[in-house]
């Protein structure tokens, strides 16, 4: 390449190495830019499924609770309660309502609602059966 020479006698490339230093930077600059959104955007939806897990954790620790309390005592956890132990804080709904009219068959409905905006509420149905006690032992 030949290089050009001003009146002078200097040479005019000098000028175009740092415009050309410039332009990588803003390239770069744009490259760093877009790098730093996805970050952001990943670690928002790790603290959402965070949060997902967390409030499936509770679901299942709320059956458990309903599933071992006896048929006739299910009317006792029926209403809303604000529940802030654990390490997410949400709101669990309980209903009990009567299927088949009354011949031994309730639905329970479980919902929970975590306080956080990442994680969305959660419903669940069980039906509970009341049956007559068996003695493992067959006598």
């Amino acid at each position: 390449m030949k290089r050009m020479r001003s009146e002078n006698g200097k040479s005019i490339r000098k000028g175009v190495a740092v415009l050309e230093i410039i332009v990588g930077i803003v390239i770069l600059a744009i490259g760093l830019l877009g790098v730093g959104g996805m970050t952001v955007s990943a670690s928002r939806q790790a603290s959402g499924l965070s949060m997902q897990s967390s409030r499936d954790g509770i679901v299942l620790q709320e059956l458990s609770k309903l599933a071992s309390l006896p048929y006739d005592s299910l009317g006792t956890r029926v209403g809303c309660t604000t529940v802030g132990a654990s390490a997410l804080t949400y709101t669990r709904c309980v209903t009990v309502t009567d299927i088949n009219e009354g011949i031994g068959y309730k639905r329970v409905r479980l919902i929970v609602a975590p306080a956080s905006a990442y994680a969305r509420p959660d419903t669940v149905y069980v039906n509970r059966a009341k049956g007559t006690a068996v003695n493992p032992l067959g006598q």
